[in-house]
This record gives structure tokens, sequence and C-alpha cells, in this order.
């Protein structure tokens, strides 16, 4: 199930999405009120599965990290989208920035001594790793 489908298969039903595609059908003038009707039933609807289930509904886990970003991008305008992408790229570049520094503590912990590894070739380097 996707990210953007999850939410709506668990609280809607089948009525609620014929209603929905008839909107459009209704004369303009009658469309406002079938439309504060129809979301009136889904929180309706919304409330008896959340009572049925004690506030407990099954759904997929949530997108982590670039996933996220990825699941927001679609309903953002485009200044909200340029802001995400760059929150996106600081977050690749923190993590980044999290592997080298890892890297440098694995480094550090194979040369506590602070062995110098200027002079040695890679192939020795490598042996020791």
């Amino acid at each position: 199930m996707d990210e953007k489908g999850s939410f709506d298969s668990i609280f809607t039903s089948g009525s609620l999405q014929m209603l929905k595609v008839m909107l459009p059908c209704l004369p303009a003038d009658k469309r406002g009120g079938f439309a504060i009707f129809i979301r009136i039933q889904e929180l309706l609807f919304t409330m008896d599965q959340v009572k049925r289930f004690q506030g407990f509904v099954p759904m997929d886990s949530p997108p982590e990290g670039e996933a996220l970003f990825d699941a927001l991008l679609p309903y953002c305008n485009p200044s909200q989208e340029e802001q995400l992408r760059q929150m996106k790229n600081m977050l690749k570049q923190m993590e980044q920035i999290k592997e080298a520094m890892e890297m440098a503590q694995m480094m550090q912990e194979l040369f506590p001594e602070g062995m110098n590894t200027e002079n040695m070739d890679i192939s020795q380097i490598m042996n020791l790793l």
C-alpha cells in the first residue's frame, strides 16, 4: 500500500468513494452542500473506526529520511518544494558527514598512537583493515 492511499483505505468506505464519484455529476449549485455532506460522513466514519479499534488502526510503517521527503513533494507548492529539496540535500550531507566521522573514528581506533600512514602503500593499509 503506498503512502498516499494507506490513510484513505483505512478511513473511508466504498459508499463514501461512490459519493465522491457522483459529486461532479450534480448541478454546480448543489456540489458545495453535497461536498460538505461527504466530509461529515467521512468524519463520522473515521470516528466510528477509531472507536471500534480503540484508537489503534494498523497502518504501514511511516516513511523515513529521503522517503519522507519524496512522499511530501507531490503536495508542495513550488516554494515549499524548493525548501523540501534543500532539506533533503542537507540530510544527505549530514549523512555523509556522519559516515566520514565514523570512518575517522575507525581509523583512530586502528591507529591509536597516531601511526603515520602517509608513507605506506595501499596494500599495507588494506592489510591493516
